[in-house]
């Protein structure tokens, strides 16, 4: 099934799937690792598993390759846009939800900003090769 991400979000406190809304207003479930590879305003060719729960069909995402000719990533879509093509966003967004998902860091807005300057700093540390920000000397 091809789709067009028009917003992500991740998932809601004391939950563990994320939800994708499609243009069109299709809405599926994924999960919280595989969500930070997905772009909003781009386009993917998804693979769904369906299920029935309380009367009504929930539908997952099991896996999602970008389609040929996908649209620009919209910024502030509610999706990970990388600033650079380093991978600071990539690591950042993947470890602060592994963070969040083992209850390490609260899903509010105070820890996820503490959590995100600490982890760029780390990467900035190691990856990035800058020293002066809290990092090894």
């Amino acid at each position: 099934m091809l789709i067009e991400i028009a917003e992500t979000h991740p998932p809601q406190y004391g939950k563990k799937v994320a939800t994708v809304i499609a243009k069109g207003g299709d809405k599926f479930e994924i999960w919280p690792e595989k969500l930070v590879d997905l772009k909003a305003g781009a386009k993917y060719e998804v693979d769904v598993a369906e299920r029935d729960y309380n009367g009504r069909t929930i539908r997952k995402i099991t896996k999602a390759t970008p389609a040929n000719g996908a649209a620009k990533p919209v910024p502030n879509g509610h999706a990970t846009t990388a600033t650079t093509p380093d991978g600071e966003a990539d690591f950042v967004g993947t470890v602060l939800a592994a963070l969040v998902m083992k209850g390490e860091v609260a899903n509010n807005k105070r820890q996820l900003f503490e959590a995100t300057n600490m982890l760029r700093g780390l990467w900035g540390a190691t990856f990035g090769g800058q020293h002066s920000n809290g990092g090894p000397a």
